[in-house]
């Protein structure tokens, strides 16, 4: 491969990432200005598990899901032989990864209204806070310290 080549693929491959970073939407987090830490972590843990453990069997996009496959096995089992190309294409009209993600912002939905009604609020991290952010695990003391200083002020 020639050194110019290589130049600008290296260009290419640099921009690519740049332009998927630039698309990626900005890291939102919850507030409350004063709140301690003690508080904040209880509220959060709280309202969380009114998202976990919401019963979506009753929510559409789960029916949609459960109704498609119900009618993909359907199809599936019924007399004559098996189509698994059929039973593959009535599963991929149910369109699973979006009743998913439609059921998931259900869930985040209840999740905002529990931190609206104890009176939090959305902020948007900066870039630089967004880029210290990603250094701390997900779930460690530390991450939700971090978020913490910033939701208190």
């Amino acid at each position: 491969m020639s050194r110019g080549l290589a130049v600008v693929i290296g260009i290419l491959l640099a921009s690519s990432g740049a332009a998927l970073a630039a698309d990626r939407p900005p890291v939102e987090s919850w507030g409350k200005p004063g709140v301690g830490f003690a508080q904040y972590r209880t509220d959060a843990v709280e309202c969380a598990k009114i998202g976990y453990f919401r019963d979506v069997s009753q929510d559409e996009p789960a029916k949609r899901f459960i109704r498609g496959f119900e009618t993909a096995d359907n199809g599936l089992n019924g007399a004559g032989s098996p189509n698994i190309d059929a039973w593959i294409d009535s599963v991929q009209r149910v369109r699973p990864d979006r009743q998913k993600r439609l059921v998931h912002a259900i869930q985040v939905g209840d999740v905002e209204q529990c931190l609206s009604d104890k009176g939090y609020r959305p902020f948007t991290l900066t870039k630089a806070e967004a880029k210290t952010l990603a250094r701390y695990p997900r779930g460690s003391e530390e991450r939700h310290r971090f978020l913490h200083a910033l939701a208190a002020r």
